[in-house]
């Protein structure tokens, strides 16, 4: 794959991916976005983003093999490959090692998710829902149970299991690139910067950070208990009377989930005439129907143009239409853009400031001419499907073509590399790559949406099967259930599938296998799914294939 072709990949991919991973809302007018703040407000739990030690002064060199930037999961295993290979590694962390999946995305989230499943899922069996009765979700233990998972945001379990078994060397501050193969450390609070070189390269894998649209009225809410972003949604550990959530893309439904499900009066404002608007909109319905039944009041082809502070605990929302609707908390999930704010970017001549790194595919950011590669950039800085499994997918690529590129110029140094070292290119992932929306019911997903499809100008035919099958009779009573194929017409292989199913998430994994293969449907037929288990819906999606 060329690099034009991976710039222009960059662009399709962001789209893609956004249903998922909640980037920009497809309304939002980009030009008119506030830009978030370097330093991250946290008031919900007065949690400390910013632990001490690990402090750059104490650093006993300034040359390092490899320089990360960023500490979570995506730079987790990038420091874990190259140190393990034997290169010296320097981790330069701005806030919790670990990152914003550990701390405040994916982990904290589905540790909240997780209960609610469960019972639900408990419920819709006979046996266990006359045990459970009128018995009501434990809220207090829930918010225990992830309070443990995440370690009350205590880093030092993540550096101890993950960090120091790696061999590579961390320190905390603000990473800044300040010319070739050189950064600047500024810790939190000071004004002092430390400059330390790279001798190989310099992996940027900063993340992503929300922000905040320029709505009238919006900056007088007080940041963590009127106004709240993911962090606040997930850290919190009380339940708001009435939750105005604004944006209605996979974190804003997740948050309408749990919310509605542990007692608050919850309103969910989309701005598209379906929430989860890049999903199939047949996936979509089924999941605003759940959330509708649950109570959530869901307000379509909505724009919020003004928000009053009425006091500590009330304030408004005026919609488009006129419509005013009071609430004590405002979440804002309109999504995300990459942390490429203030990162020196040009000092090398690249633009930041909220925008994606481009790459080639080998994640390799080109900065001079000719020259050999030294810039990375891994996970949602790059925008290329802006998720943690993604970014861990990009880590290993990048890290095999540095360790490739060391063993081929520098023959005589002493790395180890890992087998699979050779893989350092990585393919084009928009019709293999695996999604879930952990709502209830999920949405499990792998590759191209029926629209999609057509907008690339494919040529496909689309199957649907309902989850009427003996696996899931087995499974719970009168359980919402769909899925869709999506078939490339002349080649008969699968460009893209759906799953809508009660803790649906493994649903994608198969299909993702039989997509990246490129099998036929043909040879699908020889894939048997056991019997009786939900997988049984793959021979009815066969069968609607007329196979």
């Amino acid at each position: 794959m060329s690099l034009m072709s991976l710039q222009s990949f960059s662009l399709v991919q962001h789209q893609f991916f956004s249903c998922f991973a909640n980037h920009i809302d497809p309304s939002t007018d980009s030009s008119q976005l506030t830009l978030p703040a370097r330093s991250i407000k946290m008031a919900t739990r007065g949690i400390n983003v910013h632990p001490t030690g690990y402090h750059p002064s104490a650093l006993t060199k300034t040359a390092f093999d490899i320089i990360i930037l960023g500490g979570g999961p995506v730079a987790n295993l990038a420091e874990d490959r190259l140190a393990k290979a034997g290169l010296s590694v320097l981790v330069v962390q701005h806030e919790l090692y670990g990152g914003e999946c550990h701390f405040f995305g994916c982990v904290p989230s589905k540790a909240l998710l997780r209960p609610i499943e469960a019972f639900e899922a408990a419920k819709a069996i006979d046996g266990a829902r006359e045990a459970i009765g009128n018995t009501k979700i434990d809220v207090a233990a829930v918010f225990k149970r992830r309070d443990k998972i995440v370690d009350l945001w205590d880093d030092s379990n993540w550096v101890s299991i993950s960090n120091a078994p790696s061999g590579a060397t961390l320190t905390r501050g603000f990473g800044r690139i300040a010319g070739t193969k050189t950064v600047s450390i500024q810790p939190h609070g000071e004004t002092q910067r430390y400059g330390v070189t790279a001798n190989i390269a310099v992996v940027v894998a900063t993340g992503s950070t929300h922000f905040v649209p320029p709505i009238p009225g919006i900056e007088s809410l007080d940041e963590g208990t009127q106004l709240w972003n993911n962090r606040d949604a997930v850290s919190a550990n009380t339940i708001p009377e009435h939750l105005i959530i604004l944006g209605a893309g996979a974190v804003g439904s997740e948050m309408a989930t749990f919310y509605s499900a542990i007692g608050s009066r919850v309103t969910l404002i989309s701005s598209t005439s379906e929430i989860l608007p890049k999903c199939e909109p047949e996936a979509a319905k089924i999941v605003r129907k759940a959330l509708e039944a649950s109570g959530v009041s869901v307000k379509l082809s909505s724009h919020v143009t003004k928000i009053e502070n009425q006091s500590a605990s009330s304030l408004s929302v005026v919609l488009s239409n006129g419509e005013v609707i009071s609430g004590s908390v405002l979440l804002n999930v309109t999504g995300r853009r990459p942390r490429t704010f203030d990162l020196g970017l040009e000092s090398i001549g690249l633009a930041g400031e909220g925008q994606p790194l481009e790459t080639d595919e080998s994640f390799a950011v080109p900065v001079s001419q000719g020259a050999e590669p030294w810039l990375y950039a891994v996970g949602d800085v790059n925008s290329l499907g802006p998720t943690t499994h993604m970014g861990r997918y990009q880590a290993r690529i990048a890290s095999n073509a540095i360790l490739s590129s060391v063993a081929e110029h520098q023959p005589s140094g002493k790395i180890t590399t890992p087998i699979g070292v050779s893989v350092t290119k990585a393919k084009d992932t928009r019709n293999t790559f695996p999604q879930v929306i952990f709502t209830e019911p999920n949405i499990s997903a792998v590759g191209y949406t029926l629209a999609l499809a057509q907008s690339a100008g494919l040529k496909v035919r689309v199957v649907d099967s309902d989850f009427s099958i003996p696996g899931a009779w087995l499974y719970g009573d009168g359980q919402p259930g769909w899925a869709r194929w999506i078939i490339e017409e002349g080649t008969e292989k699968l460009v893209g599938a759906t799953f809508v199913a009660v803790e649906g998430s493994e649903f994608a994994n198969a299909t993702q296998v039989a997509i990246l293969q490129g099998m036929t449907l043909g040879e699908m037929v020889h894939v048997v799914p056991p019997f009786p288990s939900r997988g049984e819906i793959w021979t009815y999606l066969l069968d609607a294939a007329g196979y």
